[in-house]
């Protein structure tokens, strides 16, 4: 079994939400986690079944198998909860970013992000890495309070 690569995860996950794709863990979730349909999930985010299938197969890669994808989704969308896009669609149909201005088609948001804005990038990577070491530390704490020593009395 394939190990976790969970700098690739945060990475691919944070530069979906900047990038305007903020619905993706919320659809991966559902198509995933709870196992509806990938057509009717695609059609509530307005995207294609394909589409989704390709975020739910690059999650599946990077977290090793499904059952580790089925595990780690959730928990991605708890660190990622404060990080907002920086680009978003306008009444045009284009996408605009926020912080330059800039206007651009879909296809192009996420190369923008990365070429352009990389230290908000290297923010939102570095914001979620901290909320997962401190969920790793809470629930090492928990682990630790419920471990009970036995002794024999002989």
């Amino acid at each position: 079994m394939k190990q976790t690569d969970v700098k690739s995860l945060i990475n691919y996950i944070a530069l979906k939400i900047l990038g305007g794709s903020d619905y993706v863990l919320n659809a991966l979730e559902e198509y995933l986690v709870k196992g509806e349909g990938p057509a009717s999930v695609a059609y509530k985010y307005n995207i294609s079944k394909h589409q989704l299938r390709g975020y739910a197969q690059r999650i599946i890669e990077k977290s090793g198998s499904e059952g580790k994808a089925k595990k780690i989704v959730p928990i991605l969308k708890d660190i990622s909860v404060n990080i907002k896009p920086i680009v978003k669609r306008s009444d045009d149909g284009m996408y605009k970013c926020s912080i330059c201005s800039m206007t651009m088609s879909r296809e192009d948001t996420e190369e923008h992000v990365r070429k352009y804005h990389k230290e908000a990038l290297t923010v939102a990577i570095k914001e979620m890495q901290t909320r997962l070491d401190q969920i790793k530390q809470e629930l090492q704490k928990a682990k630790e309070e419920k471990t009970v020593i036995f002794t024999s009395a002989s």
